[in-house]
C-alpha cells in the first residue's frame, strides 16, 4: 500500500460516515432517542476517529521516510565531499570535554579526550589551537576561527587547516558543542614547499652570476664556461678548451668524483699549479701559476626520471682569503672603500633632504612663536615653545628650551642644534631634526626674527653612530690580530733561540760531558718549536673553518678510557686518577679523532695542573647530548684569570700555562665546530672542573 492508496481509503471511509450521519440526520426528531439511531452515531463518530489516527500515521510515516531518505543522500554528498576534500569533520562537546569524529558515513565514532585527540597532531600546535582559537570561541570572543597544524607522529609530515566555529548554543546562549571541520593540505604544502626550494635554488644561481660556472654535459665534458671562470683560471682560448672536450676528472680536484653517483657535492681544494704542470698537462689552457686555494660546488642536473642530463660546477679562489699578505691587502683597501662608501652614501642622503624633505623655519622673539612652512608664501604649523617642547623627546626638551633663550636674547651668529623627535619613520626610529637658524636684522641692525632650515637628519645621525660602530670593530679586529702576531713571534723566537744557543756552545769551548746535556736541550727546544708551529698551523685550519670533520657511528665507551689515560700518561707523583665510564657499549655518531683530541687534551693540561689529590674524568649521555666532566683539585684560578683561560699566548702569568698556549683555543674552537659548548669552574685553591656538551645521536646504548 503507497501513500495514496492509504489516503484514497480514509477519505472513501470519512465520506461514509458523513452520509450515514446526514441520513440519520433526515429522521424525524421524534426517532433521534431510537437505539438503532444512537448506535448508527456512535458507530460513525468512532469510525472517524480511527480514520483521523490512521491517516496521521501515515502521514508521520511518510514524513519520517523522506527525512530518513533525505538524511541518507545529504550524508553520502557530505561522505563525497569529505573524501574529495580530503576533509574530516568532529564535534567538542564542552560540558563532556569529548571528542567525537564523524566518519564518511555519517556515523559518530567514539568519544575521544582531549588527551588522546592531541596525539593526532604536534603537541606545540595543538596547545595553540586550543589557546587561540577554541578558547576564543568558547569565550564567545570570536565566532569561528582558523589555524594550521602538523601531524603528531614523530615522522609525520602531514598538515591540516583546522576550522573551529558554534554547532549549539545553551539557551543562556553560551556554547555547548563546538563544529571542527579539518582538511587535509599536505600536498599542497608540500608542493608549495617544492616551489620554494625551487624558487630559492633559481635565485641562488641569479646571485651567484659573478662566481666560476662550468657546465659539464651527461658525459662529463666541458660544454660551456662563464667569463669569470676564465679570468680566475687565466684561460684566454675558450673555444681551445671547449673544442678538446675537457673531461672532468681531468681537473685535479675532481679526479675521484663518479659522476653516475653523484648529486650534490661542496668542496675545498689548495692546488701547486707549477707542481702540477710540471707532471700534468691535462689542461693545458689554465694559465694562472702558484698556489691556488679554491672552494667549489657541484650539483648534478637530472630529469625527473633520475636520468644525469649535466653537472654544473659553481666556485670561487679564496687564495687571497687565506693569504695572510693578501688578506691584509684585501681588507684595508675593503676598509677604504667601505669609508668612501659611507661618505658618498652620507652626501646623497644629505642631498636629497635638502631638495626634498627641508622645510623653512621662522622664529618671532616677540612673541615667541615659531613658524614652519613648505613654501615661503604660506604658513603650515605656527607652533608656541610649549608645544615644540612637547614634540620632543624629555633628554632634548632642555637643548630646545635653551635655543628659545638665545633667540629671545637675540643673540648674534648662526645657531645649530639637532633634536630628537617623538615622531617615528617607517622603521620604527626616532626621526631627528637639524634646525639652523641665523638673524634677520633691520636697518638699524637689530635683530627682528630669525629665519632658517629644519631638515630631516635621522639617516644621517643612524649612519654616523652605524659608522662609528664599525670603525671600533676594525679596530678591535686589527688590534687583536697584532697582539696574536706580536705573541706568536715571541713563542717562536723562545724555543729558537734556545736551539741556537744551544747549538752554539758546540763550536766554543766547552766540556765533553756537557755536549749530551746541549743535545737534549736541543731536541726539547725543538720539540716544543714544531709543537707550536703545529698548534699554530691547526689553530690557523679551526679559524678558516678548513678541518674536516668525520662524523661515524663509534663505540664511544671503549675509546674514552683511553682517550683519558692518553691525557694522563704524564702525571704528578701521588695524584689518584680515575675513569667513571657506566657504559659497557654507546655507539654514537660522532667525529671519534677531534673529539679524541679534545679529551686527552684536557686531561694532559689537568694532569700537569695538579701537583696533588685527585682527578676525575667522566662521561653520560642524555636527550641527545654526550657529557664530559673533568675534575681536578688543582690550586684553581681567580676570576680574572678565568675570564682570559681562551686568550691565545696568555699574557697574564697568573695562569699557570701548559704545552704552547693555544691547547685551550683549540679545545674550544674544536668544540664550537661540533656545535658543542664548554664551561669551566674554578675557584683559587678550589681545584677546577671543566664540563663539554657535545650533541651527537645515539646508536645503541647498554649500560653496566
Amino acid at each position: 500500500m503507497n501513500r495514496y492508496t492509504g489516503l484514497r481509503i480514509l477519505i472513501t471511509s470519512t465520506l461514509t460516515a458523513i452520509a450515514i450521519t446526514a441520513a440519520a440526520q433526515k429522521e424525524n426528531l421524534e426517532t433521534v432517542a431510537d437505539f438503532h439511531h444512537i448506535a448508527a452515531y456512535l458507530v460513525a463518530g468512532l469510525l472517524i476517529a480511527v480514520f483521523v489516527m490512521f491517516f496521521s500515521n501515515r502521514v508521520y510515516y511518510f514524513r519520517e521516510k523522506d527525512i530518513v531518505s533525505q538524511r541518507r543522500g545529504l550524508i553520502s554528498q557530505l561522505g563525497l565531499v569529505m573524501g574529495s576534500n580530503n576533509t574530516r569533520i568532529f564535534t567538542l562537546d564542552l560540558e563532556k570535554g569529548l571528542i567525537w569524529l564523524i566518519s564518511e558515513n555519517g556515523e559518530d565514532k567514539k568519544g575521544l579526550t582531549l588527551m588522546d585527540f592531541s596525539q593526532m597532531y604536534n603537541h606545540n600546535d595543538f596547545r595553540g589551537l586550543m589557546k587561540d582559537i577554541v578558547d576564543p570561541v568558547k569565550e564567545g570572543r570570536i565566532e569561528q576561527g582558523n589555524m594550521r597544524v602538523k601531524g603528531g607522529g614523530k615522522d609525520d609530515e602531514s598538515m591540516y587547516d583546522i576550522n573551529i566555529s558554534v554547532l549549539h548554543r545553551r539557551k543562556s546562549g553560551s556554547p555547548k558543542i563546538l563544529l571542527g571541520i579539518q582538511q587535509d593540505i599536505t600536498d599542497e604544502y608540500i608542493r608549495r614547499e617544492n616551489a620554494q626550494k625551487l624558487a630559492m635554488r633559481m635565485r641562488t644561481v641569479f646571485d651567484s652570476s659573478q662566481a666560476d660556472m662550468i657546465y659539464y654535459d651527461e658525459n662529463g665534458h666541458i660544454t660551456d664556461i662563464n667569463d669569470k671562470a676564465c679570468e680566475t683560471f687565466g684561460i684566454s682560448n675558450r673555444e681551445s678548451l671547449l673544442k678538446r672536450k675537457v673531461h672532468l676528472n681531468d681537473i685535479v680536484t675532481f679526479r675521484d668524483i663518479d659522476m653516475r653517483d653523484l648529486d650534490k657535492t661542496t668542496m675545498s681544494a689548495i692546488t701547486d699549479l707549477d707542481k702540477l704542470k710540471a707532471t700534468d698537462e691535462r689542461v693545458a689552457e689554465v694559465t694562472i701559476r702558484g698556489k691556488l686555494y679554491y672552494e667549489v660546488s657541484l650539483t648534478a642536473i637530472k630529469d625527473k626520471d633520475g636520468k644525469l642530463l649535466g653537472v654544473i660546477s659553481a666556485g670561487r679562489n679564496i687564495t687571497e682569503m687565506v693569504t695572510r699578505h693578501h688578506q691584509e691587502q684585501k681588507n684595508r683597501k675593503l676598509l677604504e672603500q667601505t669609508t668612501e662608501n659611507i661618505k658618498r652614501y652620507i652626501n646623497n642622503i644629505n642631498y636629497t633632504l635638502r631638495v626634498s624633505g627641508v622645510r623653512m623655519v621662522n622664529y618671532d622673539p616677540e612673541h615667541h612663536m615659531l613658524d614652519i612652512a613648505s613654501d615661503i608664501n604660506k604658513i603650515e604649523y605656527r607652533l608656541s615653545q610649549i608645544h615644540c617642547a612637547s614634540l620632543l623627546t624629555e633628554r632634548e626638551r632642555r637643548r630646545a628650551r635653551g635655543l628659545f633663550m638665545r633667540m629671545d636674547r637675540r643673540t648674534q651668529g648662526a645657531l645649530e642644534v639637532t633634536l630628537e623627535t617623538i615622531f617615528r619613520d617607517e622603521k620604527g626610529r626616532n626621526i631627528y631634526q637639524t634646525i639652523n637658524m641665523v638673524p634677520v636684522k633691520d636697518k638699524e641692525g637689530n635683530i627682528t626674527n630669525y629665519f632658517g632650515m629644519a631638515r630631516n637628519d635621522t639617516e644621517m645621525h643612524y649612519t654616523e653612530a652605524l659608522l662609528e660602530e664599525e670603525t671600533k670593530k676594525a679596530q678591535e679586529t686589527e688590534e687583536l690580530k697584532n697582539t696574536f702576531l706580536t705573541n706568536m713571534s715571541y713563542e717562536i723566537r723562545t724555543p729558537l733561540n734556545a736551539v741556537l744557543g744551544f747549538a752554539e756552545l758546540f763550536n766554543g769551548p766547552h766540556d765533553e760531558a756537557d755536549e749530551p746535556v746541549f743535545a737534549e736541550e736541543i731536541k726539547r727546544n725543538t720539540g716544543d718549536l714544531l709543537k707550536l708551529v703545529n698548534d699554530i698551523l691547526f689553530i690557523s685550519r679551526l679559524d678558516a673553518k678548513m678541518v674536516e670533520f668525520n662524523y661515524k657511528e663509534t663505540d664511544f665507551a671503549a675509546s674514552f678510557e683511553g682517550y683519558c689515560y692518553m691525557g694522563f700518561s704524564v702525571v704528578n707523583p701521588g695524584v689518584n686518577i680515575s675513569v667513571e665510564n657506566p657504559y659497557s657499549q654507546l655507539l654514537l655518531n660522532i667525529d671519534e679523532q677531534n673529539l679524541g683530541e679534545v679529551i686527552s687534551k684536557m686531561c694532559a693540561i689537568s694532569a700537569a695542573s695538579t701537583k696533588e689529590g685527585s682527578i676525575r674524568a667522566k662521561c653520560d649521555y642524555r636527550h641527545g647530548e654526550l657529557t664530559i666532566s673533568i675534575e681536578d683539585t688543582s690550586d684553581g684560578m681567580d676570576k680574572n684569570s678565568l675570564s682570559h683561560i681562551f686568550d691565545r699566548f696568555a699574557n697574564d702569568y697568573s695562569i699557570e700555562r701548559t704545552g704552547t698556549g693555544l691547547e685551550m683555543p683549540i679545545i674550544k674552537g674544536l668544540i664550537e665546530q661540533m656545535g658543542g659548548s664548554i664551561e669551566i669552574q674554578s675557584e683559587q685553591g678550589k681545584g677546577t672542573a671543566v664540563y663539554v656538551i657535545i650533541p651527537c645521536e645515539m646508536i645503541k646504548m647498554e649500560k653496566k
